[in-house]
């Protein structure tokens, strides 16, 4: 019998990886003591393809060099004949049937018969053979035995690669299921968990396997996680669809999770257990909110409301607090004259309070919302304990955490600071920061439509109140002028007594006229820019005490609080004229046996100067528009008080010239109207005016 060994590639079918599994060592020694005793031989072995190597996993009577060689190559062993044949081999004397022995040991081993071990697709995986020190016949009983060893190996590997690939198969489920992002989990019949991928630990920690999951039921006190529930309804035989499940975890924000869930039959309709499905859709819910709400904030700060900007400008962050899930939330506005931050509306819920003794004000670059100004960019506190622009402003924030300040545009400046207060810890968000920016340039859109709103409505209150004007404040004078005029005129023999009151009467309205030229001259030039104010370091206390000197009136009596001395840089015959109109104002509108009172105070780099007096109160409606060139109250129209209408209009003017503000207010109790002014100090408040450094009393 001439045989020659051959070669068995990497790519053979047959080819059997020992690392998946396969026949294990005891169970191939004792069928090769079995198979050696049926066959009557004294040594059996199985061999397992293993690579370009033959691993021997089991034998029975082998020398002890045998034994010491569990691996050798295919094509140096007579089990690679079986193998690359694919047939039996039976070999009476190995030495009479070749002159070039194969796999013979060396002490002298010469009768062979091997059977090859199969796969499931029947590809040869190993060998099953027996061995006999001494030539021989081997009998057909023989052969069986051997036969019948190699089949059961072969039941083996098919049995061991099916355990084999069912593994695999579960292997590859979980890799599968543990890349989702979706936590997947599922029980037995009995409720206990018997998959739990890596999702759903996140979402869930690590569930108990052993036990009944039903068992969370029978304590209500415990909180189970969010997969208990859904599974326990799947088992019960309910079916879930995109069933929401909000999720409590300590100093965060509550998680959003959609569950899926359904029980698992078999095909008679038996229970075998349930699957769940949890997806965390935070994300996604928190920017359709985020959407939402900006969308919101659009359509309040929209259109051609005629109510307040403030109290739409207070709806609008309290929807940004309600919406967005805030402890708290302001709005901080730019006040110019002080150069500072001042908190100008604020909201909180009904859970959470900002804590007391807040600063209302802040410097630039200073707290939370200061930093926000500066940088014109938005600005987060992770932790407000900690963090050092936050401790600028409390040292203890109560339950609030976190907070994001954020810059209210108009145009290409910041005029304002919106901040807003979590009682959760945030983190600074790509989403949330775009979308508050987004938010944030509505409410600067919606200021400065208000002003261009305010100022279009001031103009054309202006041409009315100017038509009124001509019609009257100035045609009633030049009637009278020219009626008086024509008389003397045409009497020249008038009595020089009529003709002196005529003349005093022509005088008075002259000067009437000349006082109301002059004041829109003054207006308009100020304005424009064509009348430069000449700034002085000017003394207030003096100015305020000449003019309260000049207005004194039988019945009202004047209460003067001021400083020894109030000093700031501005144009004293100016200040002068705005301190005789808040005066002659108060005057005017002060109840017979009222008070007037002035008072003088500072805050930082600004003055302020109240002047306040008891009588008619001026309408809300027409408050606003008291400044306004032209406009008079209709108490002083229907009661016919003397005035023009250009005298606070003028005040206003040069106040702002001096870069400060002049506001009305009225109280009810006792009725009254106070107007409040305030002024800066710094001299570079007036970068257009001519300043000089000499101190310069009021003329």
């Amino acid at each position: 019998m001439n045989f020659v060994a051959k070669r068995v590639s990497e790519s053979a079918p047959g080819r059997m990886d020992l690392r998946t599994g396969g026949l294990s060592q005891a169970a191939a020694g004792h069928l090769s003591a079995l198979t050696a005793q049926a066959a009557h031989a004294p040594a059996a072995m199985v061999h397992l393809l293993d690579g370009e190597q033959l691993r021997l996993v089991g034998a029975y009577g082998l020398p002890s060099q045998w034994a010491h060689a569990p691996s050798v190559l295919v094509t140096s062993t007579l089990a690679g004949l079986v193998i690359a044949q694919g047939t039996p081999l039976v070999i009476s004397d190995v030495t009479a049937e070749t002159t070039d022995p194969v796999g013979v040991p060396a002490d002298g081993g010469r009768a062979y018969v091997g059977y090859p071990i199969r796969d499931v697709e029947g590809a040869v995986t190993g060998v099953c053979a027996v061995l006999d020190h001494q030539p021989r016949q081997w009998l057909p009983e023989h052969l069986t035995a051997v036969d019948l060893a190699a089949q059961t190996c072969t039941a083996f590997v098919i049995e061991q690669r099916s355990a084999a690939h069912a593994d695999d198969a579960r292997r590859l489920l979980a890799a599968l299921l543990d890349s989702l992002q979706t936590g997947v989990a599922a029980c037995d019949a009995h409720g206990r968990l018997v998959f739990s991928n890596k999702a759903n630990e996140d979402l869930n920690g690590r569930l108990p396997g052993g036990t009944d999951l039903r068992t969370w039921k029978r304590h209500p006190a415990a909180t189970p996680p969010p997969a208990v529930e859904p599974l326990i309804r799947a088992l019960a035989g309910e079916r879930l669809h995109d069933t929401e499940i909000e999720v409590e975890r300590p100093q965060q924000r509550p998680s959003l999770l959609l569950a899926d869930a359904q029980p698992i039959t078999n095909a008679a309709g038996d229970p075998l257990g349930a699957v769940v499905t949890l997806q965390d859709v935070t994300h996604r819910h928190s920017a359709a909110m985020l959407k939402d709400c900006e969308l919101t904030i659009r359509r309040q700060l929209s259109g051609s409301d005629t109510s307040p900007a403030d109290e739409l400008l207070l709806e609008a962050i309290a929807t940004i607090g309600r919406m967005l899930d805030w402890a708290a939330t302001e709005f901080w506005a730019i006040d110019e004259v002080g150069n500072v931050l001042r908190r100008h509306l604020h909201w909180t819920d009904n859970r959470h309070q900002l804590p007391p003794g807040l600063p209302d004000h802040l410097n630039h670059g200073q707290g939370t919302p200061g930093r926000a100004w500066q940088s014109s960019e938005v600005t987060w506190a992770t932790d407000l304990n900690t963090d050092p622009d936050a401790r600028a402003q409390a040292l203890d924030w109560g339950s609030l955490r976190s907070a994001v300040a954020v810059p209210v545009p108009i145009g290409s400046v910041t005029r304002g600071v919106l901040a807003c207060y979590s009682a959760y810890t945030e983190h600074p968000d790509d989403v949330r920061t775009a979308v508050m920016t987004g938010i944030a340039a509505h409410i600067g859109q919606f200021l400065e439509r208000r002003r261009g709103w305010d100022l279009t409505t001031e103009l054309g209150h202006s041409r009315d109140e100017y038509i009124a004007l001509v019609g009257h404040e100035i045609r009633t004078p030049l009637t009278s002028i020219e009626s008086y005029t024509a008389l003397m005129i045409d009497d020249p023999g008038l009595p020089a007594d009529d003709r002196a009151e005529m003349l005093q009467v022509v005088q008075r309205n002259t000067g009437r006229l000349h006082i109301i030229i002059d004041k829109l001259l003054d207006i308009a030039g100020l304005q424009s820019g064509h009348l430069a104010m000449d700034i002085h370091r000017t003394d207030l206390t003096t100015i305020v005490q000449n003019a309260a000197a000049r207005h004194t009136a039988p019945g009202i009596d004047f209460d003067i609080t001021l400083p020894g001395e109030t000093i700031l840089w501005g144009d004293p015959h100016r200040l002068t004229q705005v301190i005789d109109e808040l005066f002659t104002n108060a005057t005017n509108w002060a109840d017979t046996g009222s008070r007037i009172t002035a008072t003088i105070t500072t805050d930082g780099p600004i003055i302020q100067l109240t002047v306040a007096n008891t009588g008619q109160i001026i309408p809300a409606a027409e408050r606003e528009r008291l400044f306004q060139r032209f406009f008079r109250t209709q108490h002083a129209i229907t009661n016919a008080v003397p005035g023009t209408g250009l005298g606070l209009s003028l005040a206003r003017t040069i106040i702002e010239q001096h870069g400060g503000t002049i506001i009305a207010t009225t109280d009810d109790n006792p009725p009254g109207t106070t107007i409040t002014v305030r002024i800066p100090t710094d001299r570079n408040t007036h970068p257009h005016q001519q300043v000089s450094t000499a101190t310069t009393q009021p003329r």
